[in-house]
């Protein structure tokens, strides 16, 4: 069955992350994160998002609906249409490429790339990320469990956010479309989310579930993917794929059990989602704070949370923001060359703002790597 791609009228800016996403609009204002053929993480990586986002919907998991889009030249944005490898500027094809759709307008509503520990006990469908451990397992999903987070809409859920499970294209090992049980891959960076008295009967509650999807709905999803994303040999592979997680679901309860041991065991190491970007944002900004402020103090409590959207450039047009300090730093990996970054930090009332950015040795501009919000509270 073909699938027909919707047109896109306007690219609007870049997304962080390995496959180069870009933010684009249709004619009617929705809104999609983008990934698009032949990016550095692989074109497979687009037909592995298209699978796993599939099965999550027939497990009723909260995901965005992906999308073929049509992305041509000639539209408001279209010189965001290359992928920035080394010092090259590869262009990008017009053509079929992967939309997710955005769960809301990001230019209107706040996404969240995480939510501090304290506010995890809001999420209305928190079990989904239990069910995505034992699924990600199925699925050898090889990256760290991501998930975005948005406030419920209902007056009757105020204070309440959803989970979104997004970033599936390092599923299947990524490009090289094969599987193997690495038990502590695809965590979600906190772990406490684990730190559940019922966690073992709902991971295997999951995998009944896993099993109860039709071989039937699991080929059809084949049928359903753009034969623009495929090369040679690739459909065939597609199909021995798709037989290797039939044969896996037997096989799974053992799976988890093995994980889940390995969960325990590994207690306390720091999950390796910490050591990126978010953990050193985290350092930095403590390290910039008052002394007056310094998480030492008794009764302070701090929280960081990490932003996806725009509301931070708003208020700064507004000028609800003050500059508090900008400053340069390098991060030095053996004999390679130093990296430099830059940071900026803005104030309102007792909450900072923090912007953390790459700064490219080719001049090419700054790259935004993450917004973040540090909220104090006594």
């Amino acid at each position: 069955m073909a699938t027909i791609a919707l047109p896109i009228h306007s690219i609007e800016r870049r997304m962080r992350g390995g496959a180069q996403a870009l933010l684009v609009r249709d004619g009617a204002g929705n809104a999609y994160v983008a990934k698009c053929v032949g990016n550095p993480q692989g074109t497979r990586t687009l037909i592995n998002e298209w699978i796993v986002s599939r099965l999550l919907k027939y497990l009723r998991v909260s995901t965005p609906a992906v999308h073929a889009l049509q992305i041509d030249r000639g539209i408001p944005g279209e010189n965001l249409l290359e992928f920035q490898v080394g010092n090259r500027k590869i262009p990008i094809s017009p053509g079929v490429h992967l939309g997710s759709r955005c769960p809301v307008d990001p230019a209107r509503k706040a996404i969240f790339d995480f939510l501090p520990r304290h506010l995890l006990h809001k999420v209305v469908n928190l079990p989904d990320l239990i069910l995505a451990f034992a699924f990600d397992k199925w699925v050898n999903q090889t990256d760290s469990r991501q998930a975005i987070f948005i406030r419920e809409r209902s007056t009757a859920q105020t204070g309440k956010f959803r989970a979104y499970l997004i970033d599936h294209g390092l599923s299947f090992g990524g490009s090289r479309w094969e599987m193997r049980d690495g038990a502590l891959n695809g965590l979600y960076h906190d772990r406490s989310i684990y730190d559940r008295p019922t966690l073992e009967a709902e991971c295997h509650a999951a995998v009944d579930r896993i099993h109860q999807v039709p071989e039937s709905n699991l080929f059809s999803i084949e049928e359903e993917i753009p034969a623009e994303w495929l090369e040679s040999g690739d459909r065939e592979n597609v199909s021995r794929l798709l037989e290797l997680l039939c044969e896996r679901r037997t096989k799974l309860h053992v799976t988890i059990d093995r994980a889940l041991r390995q969960l325990h065991e590994s207690d306390g190491v720091i999950p390796k989602a910490l050591d990126g970007r978010r953990f050193l944002g985290a350092l930095l900004l403590l390290a910039c704070l008052p002394r007056s402020l310094a998480p030492s103090r008794t009764g302070v409590e701090i929280e960081i949370t990490a932003m996806r959207n725009i509301e931070m450039s708003r208020a700064l047009e507004r000028g609800d923001l003050h500059l508090a300090t900008s400053f340069d730093f390098t991060a030095q990996a053996g004999e390679e060359p130093a990296n430099t970054y830059g940071a900026q930090i803005w104030r309102r009332d007792s909450s900072y703002f923090f912007r953390l950015y790459a700064k490219p040795k080719d001049g090419a501009g700054d790259q935004l790597l993450g917004e973040y919000a540090l909220v104090v509270e006594e």
